[in-house]
């Protein structure tokens, strides 16, 4: 049996919900799993035993693992490449920059360095857009919500990442529950990140992204 992300949130609080366990947990199992990706969930502290049990049965804290992060020449990039739990690989890009760099109006620059992720939707894609190597793969499979998160938690032992751009590889709206999913996650606990900084990067339109991710 395959186990599922714990950042499967649908599964999650389904199994939680049969057990009569409170979805107030979930967040506090996730900020363990952020801060110690390796660990085992039965360390995760303060759970009840129903919990304990489930996780144990269904869940994996990871269900991919880092294959390789190559460094760009200046540090400034690293390319993660990471194998799920079906074998296949996919690709999420760590870009880091300085906003102190340069002048503004003559005048040194605030800010420090930022770290922008750049994350995968899809296995391969069926878009077959001519500047874009992940067309010519065709498509192979969508990722669940987990495994989205998953790369986030993955980059973040590299950097403290601050924006995300969904440019990877895939077309996002042809993922679109998971990628919904995944951003909701990102924007709440333990990762906070502002919804402003999330970009969807797509070569359609769909207007109910904005209803349904404000």
């Amino acid at each position: 049996m395959a186990f599922r992300s714990v950042f499967d949130v649908g599964t999650l609080r389904n199994e939680f919900d049969i057990a009569g366990i409170s979805l107030q947990f979930i967040p506090q199992v996730w900020k363990h799993v952020r801060q110690n990706p390796s660990s085992n969930l039965d360390e995760v502290p303060s759970l009840p035993t129903a919990a304990y049990l489930i996780l144990r049965t269904k869940f994996k804290a990871m269900t991919s693992s880092l294959s390789s992060a190559a460094d760009s020449k200046d540090r400034l990039t690293t390319k993660l490449l990471i194998r799920l739990q079906n074998g296949s690989l996919v690709e999420a890009v760590v870009m880091r920059y300085d906003t102190r760099l340069g002048k503004y109006a003559g005048k040194p620059r605030p800010g420090g360095q930022r770290s922008t992720l750049c994350i995968s939707s899809q296995v391969g894609c069926k878009m077959a857009c001519k500047f874009c190597a992940t067309g010519t793969m065709g498509f192979k499979n969508n990722l669940s919500c987990g495994e989205i998160i998953e790369q986030l938690v993955h980059a973040f032992q590299f950097s403290d990442i601050r924006n995300i751009v969904f440019m990877g590889m895939g077309e996002p709206l042809n993922n679109y529950t998971a990628v919904v999913e995944a951003i909701k996650i990102m924007t709440g606990p333990p990762f906070q990140l502002s919804p402003r900084r999330i970009t969807v990067s797509t070569v359609g339109w769909n207007n109910t992204l904005h209803q349904q991710v404000p």
